[in-house]
């Protein structure tokens, strides 16, 4: 997405232009604040202000199950467009990564309440989930670079928009954005035996290879936990299997620094500095890794 149109979309999704529809309980932004040229813009670019959709749970599980057969999706694809969104050139594909998994791994089953939350234990479908929602203001969020991906419902409206944008063309990582990524790895692989998820994530922001806020940088290193790139010293998970999402929010009972904490949430929490980093499934993923270059600090 070209920095002008990215310009527009946050005027059109300010917090403050919108209308609430209090019958289907969703906001609806206001196109008509914008200039007739950034009007033109966004009907040029085939951006869709408000998408609502009633979502289901059934319905959206269903839909993730058809898109296993698209062509377009693949590790391949995803995991070059996630590598482009860690180093900057290409935000939008930080979330595509633990929403193919999502995906790829989608089968039928019931609604059936999780014993602590009130989300389906298989997929994390919040009860809040189902009813009207505007899928462009999400789409909007997750190319600026947040994660969307901790649900099926996130899944959905991740890989639905993420296999149009494959249909214009792959998504190609610069030599800038592998060159991040492998020294983001490497950075994990080298943490203190000690070392706390709390601790890395300062110590990520005072190395500067990641650009973004701490809540994109906390997307991406949450995505890397859920395919089991980031090891995980509760439960293994891996990218060519399924973990009821039941059984990772359990898991959170087990960790002293969940408690007291709502930011901080399984699998991302489950790591610690001797785990490392499993480089048989990044490279499952992500093929060869570039070498990193940034300055070796001693243990």
């Amino acid at each position: 997405m070209n920095n002008k149109l990215l310009r527009v979309l946050k005027k059109l999704y300010h917090h403050s232009n919108n209308d609430y529809d209090r019958e289907r309980k969703v906001s609806i932004y206001k196109t008509g604040t914008l200039t007739p040229a950034e009007q033109e813009l966004l009907h040029a670019s085939g951006w869709v202000p408000n998408e609502l959709q009633y979502i289901r749970h059934d319905e959206i599980i269903d839909k993730l199950i058809v898109l296993q057969t698209n062509p377009l999706l693949s590790w391949s694809s995803v995991g070059s467009a996630f590598i482009a969104g860690v180093g900057g050139s290409y935000p939008r594909g930080i979330s595509s990564l633990a929403s193919y998994h999502s995906m790829i791994h989608a089968r039928t089953h019931a609604y059936e309440e999780a014993e602590r939350v009130l989300a389906c234990r298989v997929c994390a479908f919040s009860h809040s989930d189902e009813g009207w929602d505007n899928l462009s203001y999400i789409r909007y969020a997750m190319h600026l670079g947040n994660n969307y991906s901790g649900s099926s419902f996130g899944a959905y409206v991740d890989m639905t928009e993420f296999v149009k944008l494959l249909e214009q063309g792959p998504i190609q990582p610069t030599e800038k954005d592998k060159q991040a990524f492998s020294d983001l790895l490497h950075s994990l692989d080298r943490a203190e035996a000690a070392e706390t998820p709390g601790k890395y994530e300062k110590r990520l922001t005072s190395e500067k290879i990641i650009k973004g806020h701490a809540g994109i940088r906390r997307g991406m290193l949450k995505a890397l936990a859920m395919v089991g790139v980031i090891p995980n010293r509760i439960l293994e998970l891996a990218p060519d299997r399924w973990t009821d999402m039941e059984s990772i929010i359990n898991a959170e009972s087990s960790l002293d620094n969940t408690k007291g904490r709502s930011d901080m949430e399984m699998p991302w929490a489950g790591w610690q500095g001797s785990l490392g980093v499993d480089w048989s499934k990044a490279r499952a993923i992500f093929g060869t890794i570039k070498a990193h270059h940034i300055k070796e600090i001693e243990k």
